[in-house]
């Protein structure tokens, strides 16, 4: 197959920042307002986040569906226009169900408009020579955070939270302009793809690699939500908050000029060491704010890394043919943890405190590390006694 145009990876990329700015790292920048505002406590206000990300992982199984019966292009600009519709009912929200409400449709557009959705689609219309693309859209999309944590945080210096929310509502227009260059390929609608089941042989692999994805997003959402609180917790600026997303986008930007090298499942072992050491600068915080700089940087590297390994492992795991509909009942767990996520840090750190939830996420960290050791195991088993669906070594 070949090579998406340059105007994919620059148009997707675009809109990636944008959707993730205006959903994911939304309640990061306003929740302080908003609760200021309206007497709403963080509990309820990230509990928004959670919903949203309770309706991705319901809606999850029946992506490959739409995809394949209305085309990625439809789809994904159908999910930025619903995240503009839940800004705009956030906007008015006065109320806590309207506030609620509002993050169901931001959840539903969630899981049509970001990384999963728009892999998925680019996938099924360049194959294997998506994984380029895949990784300058996440270089472009990590700059999310180091963007709109400033842009959120000015808008609240000019006016009330309802109205920064209708200025991402308008950013959202954007987003979805910027994505109609991606063509609106319809997939083959078959029983096979339908019904697409894991072979027997590959049900091991496809239980680790769906446990590793989960852990590594319940780590990585719950941190970064609350990272600003963690920074002020430690008494520096929010700004110092951009350098996760410099983080991100190095790392990313490095794996670009790499030429993609290493291998996903490679990748992904290298990723996984990496968070413990992280977790390790963070706890050092405690006798020097520099350690704990050098965590935003470094754990924001290991992010940036994770959602190409998250979009790229199953490309040398399983058939590339049913990327949608493996990734779509896979990244089922994952979904469901990062909707636990938000209220599960904000919880920990409520009742045990910051430093014993960065305790927390260490271990955690190193059984991320586990799993990856294990997933590389049993890929070389199954490559040795099955052909392998890939052109990946």
């Amino acid at each position: 197959m070949h090579s998406p145009p340059r105007r994919v990876a620059l148009g997707c990329g675009i809109s990636q920042l944008i959707n993730w700015g205006i959903s994911f790292y939304m309640p990061g920048t306003f929740a302080g307002a908003i609760s200021t505002q309206n007497g709403w406590s963080e509990t309820l206000i990230y509990g928004g986040l959670t919903l949203a990300m309770l309706m991705m992982a319901a809606l999850s199984p029946f992506t490959a569906a739409l995809l394949t019966r209305f085309g990625g292009q439809r789809i994904v600009v159908t999910g930025t226009l619903l995240l503009v519709c839940g800004c705009l009912v956030m906007a008015q929200a006065s109320s806590e169900s309207l506030w609620l409400s509002a993050w169901v449709l931001m959840g539903i557009g969630m899981r049509l408009s970001l990384y999963d959705a728009v892999f998925a689609a680019l996938v099924g219309i360049y194959g294997l020579s998506a994984r380029p693309t895949i990784s300058q859209i996440t270089l472009l999309g990590g700059f999310a955070s180091v963007l709109f944590w400033p842009f959120g945080g000015s808008l609240l210096q000019l006016m009330s939270w309802h109205n920064a929310v209708l200025v991402y509502a308008a950013c959202g227009l954007l987003s979805a302009l910027a994505l109609c260059v991606i063509p609106n390929k319809k997939g083959q609608r078959t029983t096979q793809n339908k019904r697409a089941r894991i072979p027997s042989h590959e049900r091991p692999l496809a239980i680790l690699y769906a446990a590793f994805v989960a852990l590594m997003t319940f780590v990585s959402n719950g941190t970064s939500t609350h990272l600003p609180q963690l920074l002020a917790s430690y008494g520096l600026p929010v700004t110092v908050g951009m350098l996760w997303g410099l983080g991100q986008t190095g790392s990313r930007g490095l794996e670009i000029f790499s030429g993609s090298r290493l291998t996903p499942v490679t990748l992904a072992l290298c990723v996984s060491l990496l968070i413990p050491f992280c977790f390790l600068l963070a706890l050092c915080g405690i006798f020097s704010p520099l350690t704990l700089i050098g965590f935003v940087l470094g754990y924001g590297a290991v992010n940036g890394l994770m959602t190409i390994v998250k979009a790229t492992l199953p490309l040398q795991l399983f058939d590339r043919q049913q990327y949608a509909e493996r990734t779509g009942l896979l990244l089922l767990p994952a979904q469901l943890l990062a909707a636990a996520s938000p209220y599960s840090w904000a919880w920990l750190n409520n009742h045990i405190g910051g430093q014993n939830t960065l305790w927390l996420s260490l271990s955690l960290g190193l059984l991320i590390a586990l799993l990856a050791f294990m997933m590389n195991r049993q890929l070389r088993l199954l490559t040795n006694n099955v052909e392998p669906q890939s052109s990946y070594p």
